[in-house]
Order: structure tokens, then sequence, then C-alpha cells
């Protein structure tokens, strides 16, 4: 797959951004918000993992993964903890937490919402029909185009 920046950085250079501010917000909004999940990738391993032993497949709990979005963009989130509503607690399981959400893109699923915690970290609202499904709680992310899905030539 070749991905190309958005970013004023060049190609291959996509900004890494850990904090929502106020201009990421409305930036994210302008490109992201209201657009079709077309596609996922989640990875066996995360950028979260940097110390000590990864925990297990089934015991994972921060994922990192890419968004791939109808308007050809796509959001890698890292360190992304995935949640069925705001009060529970995320889903655990690389498997399990791919299939949940794979599930729900292939029903239809759209970006609906971009917020932020009280820490200024990302927050991703999954929903159909305006009404949320899932909620993405990011550590860092990118944004990037894409010319085809995963598994796609």
């Amino acid at each position: 797959m070749t991905e190309h920046s958005i970013s004023s950085n060049g190609a291959g250079e996509a900004a890494l951004h850990y904090r929502l501010d106020d201009e990421q917000y409305q930036a994210l909004v302008d490109t992201v918000a209201g657009e079709r999940v077309m596609g996922l990738a989640l990875w066996e391993e995360s950028i979260s993992d940097v110390s000590g032993e990864p925990p297990s497949a089934e015991a994972r709990v921060l994922f990192d993964l890419d968004l791939y979005l109808e308007n050809n963009l796509l959001l890698a989130l890292y360190g992304t903890s995935v949640f069925p509503d705001p009060e529970s607690d995320p889903l655990r399981g690389w498997q399990q937490t791919g299939k949940i959400v794979q599930a729900l893109i292939g029903e239809g699923i759209w970006l609906d919402e971009i917020a932020a915690t009280e820490e200024e970290e990302l927050v991703l609202v999954l929903s159909r029909k305006h009404r949320p499904h899932l909620y993405l709680n990011v550590g860092g992310w990118t944004i990037e185009e894409w010319k085809t899905l995963p598994g796609e030539q």
C-alpha cells in the first residue's frame, strides 16, 4: 500500500499528535468527522509496548490500528483503547476487539464525533445512524492518504 502524508512535513512524514488542541480538533472535524469507515488494520503489537513484556493477545487493551475512511484518508491510531460505552471497561483481546470492530464496519459505521478527554486525549466516536457503538480513546495519531484497503491489490 502506498501512503502519503497530508501534513505539511512532506510525503511519508505525517506528524504524530498526542494532545488534541483547538487547531487539531478543527482540522479533524473538517477532514474526517462524518466519514464512513471502510476498513481496519489492527496490529498485533502496539507502540505502547515499549517497556517490559508486551501483554498476551488475549489480555491486550491498548491497540495500534488504522481506520480507512471513505474520503481516502487513513487515521493511524496508536495506544488506543476501545470502549463499547463511556462507562464500561475497555474491550480486551486482539482477536475479540478486531472481530467486533470489523463486524461494525461490515454493517456500516461512521466516524461520527471528535471529542477529547479532560487530559486533552483524542476520543473518536464510531456510530451508526448517529447512535454510538464504539469510543476510541487515542494515545497518538497521524492522518495520511490511502490508495487501497488492507487485503486489496
